[in-house]
């Protein structure tokens, strides 16, 4: 098995399923991510060569990310690509994974807003201090709202909701 660490930009290419491993959640999704250039003697644009991996977030991720991601979300996965090997009727398979630790959003392909995760633990703000929402410079909470559009697949004026930004909590 070979290792390593890389973050790919990409689409979700299946339906998310959320599973129990023993104590742990895993949450589960495939992922494509295409290659673009521009043909130098005609200018025009190409699609290269695909890659295609399954992604599976562990612990807290698969818990905040569950229910959140839906199929053609635009993402950006960073966690460890591993090469998995197994036999299937008689023949040597592998398969790619990549064990995520970050997720989120394409800022290039959606209009996302998010909500500051609250930390772990009685009274405790994500700034440190007292129990509560933390508060900004200008003493509004520090909480935005969730929502998130597609601005490629919605028609002119209207955008689409995501599930995936509605729900993610950074």
């Amino acid at each position: 098995m070979n290792e390593t660490h890389t973050t790919v930009r990409g689409t979700v290419i299946t339906d998310p399923t959320t599973r129990r491993v023993g104590e742990d959640s895993v949450f589960s999704f495939r992922v494509a991510s295409n290659t673009r250039y521009q043909d130098r003697d005609t200018g025009e644009w190409k699609t290269g060569g695909t890659l295609y991996f399954s992604a599976n977030c562990w612990g807290r991720l698969a818990q905040r990310a569950s229910g959140k991601l839906v199929k053609g979300d635009g993402v950006i996965v960073q966690g460890r690509l591993l090469t998995n090997e197994y036999e299937k009727d008689g023949r040597i398979q592998r398969d790619l994974e990549m064990r995520v630790t970050a997720l989120g959003p394409d800022l290039s392909r959606m209009d996302v807003t998010m909500r500051r995760a609250q930390p772990e633990g009685p009274g405790i703000s994500p700034d440190g201090e007292g129990a509560g929402q933390s508060q900004g410079a200008d003493g509004v909470e520090d909480v935005m709202e969730i929502g998130s559009r597609d601005a490629d697949d919605a028609p002119e004026g209207r955008a689409t909701d995501s599930a995936f930004a509605e729900a993610v909590r950074v």
